[in-house]
């Protein structure tokens, strides 16, 4: 007992320090989950101003942008240093019109602009002393004067002891959560509205597929929904950063996100305002990006989209959309599944479940070891959408019931099927799908009183 109260005064001091912290963010943002296009996956360090219009060009041809597909956000490697005053100087050789100038460029096209720092002293790869710590003000007063919509913030300078360098922050969660908020008040400082996505470290308890010696980006488990929901409008969770695989081991894969988001997070946290981050979408890349892993399936992709969707993650596409019409078309068929899209985009805003997982949770489970998900999401007009994830060698009869869901189990439900886009019929008691390997059965239970599935 001594351990336990030892434990819970901790936690009511932690929570009283960041109480003093708790100022809201106000942009009035983050509604719905973000629907985007980042630079990373496709082109790491490299992507340059054409690459950026190309693709923006590539958005509107696609239609992407017309099913919400609106930011456009450059990632780390347009940094160059600071100059004498200690504002940002952007990578002329790759950026020669300036990042104001692309900005002006992609709003006259209808899009938005979204840009990157970090939130210690250190980035992921832009030049040196081009993190943002010690210049929250002057960085978010640039960024805004650029027309910035979008704002990603790494945490590549993450201290777990002693300082090293007076270019780090701790991943304390009181200290940590202090410098998410100075940079989030000094964008409302702005007056501009400016979407702020973070990346906050935890350190790992190592149980069920946490891995005990890591540090996966993830909010820090004191952290309430109150304070999640005034910090930022997004909030990454992953093991390791998304490789274009299906199962990665160090380098992470897809299935190691999943696990990340229903176990390093609390899914209830995400709502309107404030999501868990899955991290961006490696669907379509088929091994051609910047990132580790050499492709996907289709089946693959798919099961990725889906799962996204679901869990209400963000929709960071990050593949090259300038060639997928012609390289694969059955891939941007996919991506413009406006069913899947819509589920992610409810206007109920509400948060997903695990309803079951097989094997269940368990200490020492790894993501190998798990073979088979179901995951559950509320939606407006009394709906549900239901992904039944195979995650296993082969095909599978995969099923669950209505009590597990939540529903009477004497209701008859009309059953859509979002992948294949039309009605499936009705179900009692019980939804039964045989689902390929690496693959998804996903539909939306509606009460039979409607007349269709409404999207």
């Amino acid at each position: 007992m001594q351990g336990e109260g030892r434990a819970a005064i901790m936690r009511f001091i932690t929570c009283c320090m960041l109480a003093a912290h708790a100022a809201a963010l106000d942009n009035s943002l983050g509604l719905r989950p973000p629907m985007a296009w980042s630079s990373w996956n496709r082109f790491g360090l490299q992507a340059n101003e054409q690459d950026i219009i190309e693709t923006a060009r590539a958005l509107l041809s696609t239609g992407l942008a017309d099913l919400g597909y609106k930011y456009v956000n450059i990632d780390a490697g347009y940094l160059a240093a600071r100059d004498s005053t200690g504002k940002l100087i952007v990578t002329k050789s790759r950026y020669p019109s300036g990042i104001k100038h692309l900005g002006d460029t992609l709003h006259a096209m209808g899009l938005k602009l979204g840009v990157y720092t970090d939130i210690s002293g250190h980035t992921c790869g832009d030049g040196p002393g081009t993190g943002s710590k010690g210049h929250y003000d002057l960085d978010a007063a640039t960024f805004a004067e650029w027309g910035a919509d979008y704002l990603k913030v790494d945490f590549c300078g993450p201290n777990t002891t002693a300082t090293r360098d007076d270019r780090d922050i701790s991943v304390d969660p009181v200290v940590q959560y202090e410098a998410w908020a100075s940079l989030r008040d000094a964008l409302n400082r702005t007056g501009r509205p400016i979407y702020y996505s973070i990346c906050p470290h935890t350190k790992s308890d190592g149980v069920g597929t946490e891995r005990p010696w890591s540090l996966p980006y993830a909010p820090p488990p004191s952290w309430t929904r109150a304070q999640r929901h005034a910090l930022a409008n997004s909030i990454l969770v992953e093991y390791a950063n998304t490789a274009d695989q299906w199962i990665g081991g160090s380098e992470g894969g897809i299935v190691e996100n999943i696990d990340a988001m229903l176990h390093a997070t609390k899914l209830e946290y995400s709502a309107a305002g404030s999501w868990n981050d899955a991290d961006m979408l490696q669907t379509c890349n088929y091994g051609k990006g910047n990132t580790p892993g050499s492709g996907m399936t289709l089946n693959e992709y798919r099961a990725h989209y889906a799962v996204w969707s679901i869990l209400a993650s963000p929709l960071i596409l990050g593949n090259d959309i300038r060639s997928i019409s012609q390289d694969h078309p059955d891939c941007l068929a996919l991506l413009l599944n406006d069913d899947i899209v819509a589920v992610n985009q409810d206007s109920a805003a509400l948060p997903a479940r695990l309803v079951s997982q097989t094997p269940p949770m368990a200490p020492k489970l790894t993501s190998a070891d798990i073979t088979s998900q179901v995951l559950a999401r509320p939606l407006s007009q009394n709906r549900l959408a239901v992904v039944l994830l195979n995650r296993g060698p082969s095909a599978a009869r995969l099923d669950v019931g209505w009590s597990d869901l939540g529903l009477d189990v004497t209701r008859n439900m009309l059953v859509y099927d979002v992948i294949h886009r039309k009605s499936a019929g009705t179900a009692t008691g019980k939804l039964i799908r045989l689902v390929p390997s690496h693959d998804v059965a996903f539909v939306i239970l509606s009460p039979k009183e409607l007349s269709v599935a409404v999207i």
